[in-house]
């Protein structure tokens, strides 16, 4: 270890400071996640499962297609607005963000509810779970506050705390969800009820704790004038619609995969499918807490010129993992079945090629954790929108391809396909960007 740490350049360092308490949070995260996860598809069984993924894909699903992602924004401009010293300009940015963010959970609850009014069976195959599926909107609906609350303390080098919440949060809903499935076995209806309370403790939670530990900032800004930005909002608007559009595409690719395979196989596959994602994505509870911290930091070196400093962090830091992401992967083909077989039971093997798929893209996306933060910092969104447009054409071209004969596996490698050739793309693009920033700095 003190090797690899002498082995660091300064903003290396820097990185994995700022990324011990979300390493922290989500290592705890992580292994309460997959407590839920085991006890939630051993207490369903694998058809409810299966229906309660589809229902929370659908509702999320449109979540993010509503959803403006303003709090990439936040941190974005914030910073900017922070070495200007202009904490009331970033209040006002706040205010405006909450106004947004309460008009997108009103237009999510309307547009959840007109969709299955019109269209139940379209999606949802088990009947009568109308009204669960619009509260769970509502419930989704409420977390958009929780971005603006955790994009304020990431700005703000407030690692600990935002830590602390996503904690408490992930206690919260593992008692109260296990409690459920412990208490009625493959009840849907009480589940769903603990799903839906569960989320609004969480953006209670969330919401409350980051308030206080931010008021010392806003607070004294409260009154500003919405005006203090007017002439640096026509960029924070273009920003923020190129963005949004781009996480919207990049949650079809995320979350309608398991619509999409729900469609063409079944709930059954979905059930499959879900668990192997679950326990191959938990690879990435090392480098989320990277992800985190690392925004904020490449927006700051992008805006200093120190693209040289830049360039060497990556560097050092995805060299770092690519050796054990390797081991990682050359166990696991060995040992695929053994693992599902104990984690989730018999009935689950047919989930395991598609975990090791998926196990695959995880790992790949862990090497390449920097790539999104690094293309948002530069500023490409309008190359991630039409990068991303193109790659779920051609995603869910070959899923619909594969997944009449491979099945869950199919849809696992179209997965795969898409987050290599986008990540491969996003890295060109970005070094052909900074050519220039390199020059500007000499």
């Amino acid at each position: 270890m003190k090797s690899i740490k002498n082995s660091l350049d300064k903003e290396s360092k820097t990185l994995i400071k700022n990324s011990k308490w979300v390493f922290i949070a989500n290592i705890i995260g992580a292994g309460l996640g997959f407590l839920r996860s085991v006890f939630i598809a051993r207490g369903l069984g694998v058809e409810i499962f299966g229906t309660y993924m589809i229902i929370m894909g659908f509702v999320f699903f449109l979540k993010e297609f509503i959803n403006l992602n303003l709090g990439s924004a936040i941190i974005k401009f914030g910073a900017e607005f922070k070495a200007q010293n202009r904490d009331d300009k970033f209040a006002v940015l706040i205010k405006r963000s909450i106004k947004v963010s309460a008009i997108m959970a009103v237009v999510l609850v309307v547009v959840t509810a007109g969709l299955i009014l019109i269209s139940y069976n379209t999606f949802i195959e088990r009947p009568h779970l109308h009204s669960f599926v619009i509260g769970f909107a509502v419930a989704a609906g409420v977390t958009y506050f929780n971005n603006i609350t955790q994009a304020c303390l990431r700005l703000f080098y407030k690692f600990k705390m935002n830590s602390i919440i996503q904690i408490i949060m992930d206690c919260i809903e593992t008692v109260i969800l296990v409690s459920a499935v412990i208490i009625s076995p493959k009840n849907l209806t009480l589940f769903f009820i603990a799903a839906i309370v569960t989320r609004f403790l969480n953006a209670f939670v969330c919401n409350i704790m980051g308030f206080w530990e931010m008021k010392r900032e806003l607070w004294p800004h409260k009154n500003a004038s919405d005006s203090l930005i007017d002439e640096e909002y026509p960029v924070i608007r273009k920003f923020v619609i190129q963005n949004s559009l781009s996480n919207t595409l990049r949650s079809f690719i995320q979350q309608g995969d398991v619509l999409l395979l729900g469609t063409l196989a079944g709930a059954a596959s979905v059930g499959f499918y879900s668990v192997a994602k679950k326990l191959a994505y938990s690879i990435l509870t090392v480098t989320d807490p990277l992800v985190n911290s690392i925004f904020p930091q490449l927006s700051k070196l992008i805006a200093e010129r120190k693209i040289t400093e830049l360039k060497r962090m990556i560097s050092k830091i995805a060299r770092l993992a690519i050796i054990p992401s390797a081991v990682l992967l050359l166990v696991v083909l060995f040992i695929k079945s053994f693992i599902i077989q104990m984690v989730y039971g018999v009935e689950y093997l047919p989930a395991t090629n598609p975990f090791f798929i998926l196990l695959v893209n995880a790992v790949f996306g862990s090497v390449t954790f920097w790539v999104l933060p690094l293309v948002q910092s530069l500023g490409l969104v309008g190359l991630r929108l039409r990068i991303y447009s193109i790659m779920l054409v051609v995603g869910a071209g070959i899923a619909c391809l594969l997944i009449p004969v491979m099945l869950a596996s199919g849809m696992a490698i179209s997965m795969l396909v898409m987050n290599v050739v986008i990540n491969l793309v996003f890295i060109y693009f970005s070094l052909q960007q900074m050519k220039p920033l390199v020059s500007r700095a000499v």
